[in-house]
């Protein structure tokens, strides 16, 4: 009888340790665990490296800067395992924006881009923003190597737009009729005319090169075989603009930055 008096006055204690017990082990099990996110890798390129061998000795080595107009993009979807690469295919007419996409694989120091056209290049390097690839051409005694350099692109940081109005037309060329385009092309001066800002932006954007068979001022698929990015750049031209005052650094990647953002009129 004592027994079972004490077993009836500890049996709630014994249910109160169990509940609580049995309690926390739910709260254990019911903690939420983030699910892992699949990484997406955009990746620039930015230049190539092209180099021709004869046996060990460099028969010649060439290097093409990109720059930030290029629309050469490679992305990686590491879920489905998917890529989409996008690419300047040169044509008659200049050149057109490719596209090719299918699924990827990294095997051993090499990576496979199984599309339409099934593309496998060796990977030099792969660090936090920086990937090198290389493709090699053997034909007799000749190796032909490419290698092309992609910086990871941090979608995450907004770019400003450049403006025509402010950024370019006002800041560097008119600025109140002192600027570096006057007074050569004002509305008395020169060949070309850039007074007011509508006519020059319609010279700009519709105008071609006297020479060179004819090259247009501004080539948005291209921005930096664009005319008037050459000229105030001295690059493959007979002579620079402007002839009396250069352009600083600044001021070039500018009006390059607009031309590849579209040059708008704004």
């Amino acid at each position: 009888m004592v027994l079972n008096r004490f077993m009836m006055k500890i049996k709630p204690l014994i249910y109160i340790i169990l509940i609580l017990f049995f309690g926390s082990c739910t709260k254990d099990r019911l903690i939420e665990i983030e699910p892992y996110v699949y990484p997406i890798e955009y990746w620039k390129k930015d230049s190539m490296v092209y180099t021709l061998f004869e046996g060990e000795t460099i028969l010649n080595q060439q290097s093409t800067i990109y720059g930030f107009s290029s629309p050469d993009t490679l992305a990686l979807f590491y879920e489905t395992q998917a890529f989409s690469l996008s690419f300047l295919e040169a044509n008659k007419t200049g050149g057109n924006v490719s596209y090719n996409e299918g699924s990827f694989v990294f095997d051993m120091d090499s990576l496979f881009l199984l599309g339409s056209d099934t593309l496998s290049q060796r990977v030099v390097l792969k660090e936090d923003s920086l990937m090198v690839l290389e493709t090699s051409i053997k034909s007799s005694n000749y190796l032909r190597r490419y290698r092309d350099y992609f910086h990871l692109l941090d979608l995450g940081v907004e770019e400003s737009l450049v403006s025509f109005k402010n950024d370019i037309y006002e800041a560097i060329m008119y600025n109140n009729g002192e600027g570096k385009c006057m007074p050569c092309h004002n509305a008395d001066g020169g060949q070309i005319h850039l007074v007011p800002s509508s006519l020059a932006y319609s010279v700009f954007t519709t105008g071609v090169s006297k020479s060179d068979g004819g090259v247009p001022y501004v080539n948005t698929l291209q921005a930096e075989e664009s005319y008037l990015y050459r000229l105030i750049a001295n690059q493959n031209v007979t002579y620079s603009m402007p002839p009396n005052s250069s352009l600083s650094p600044y001021e070039i990647e500018t009006i390059l930055k607009w031309i590849a953002q579209g040059a708008q009129d704004n």
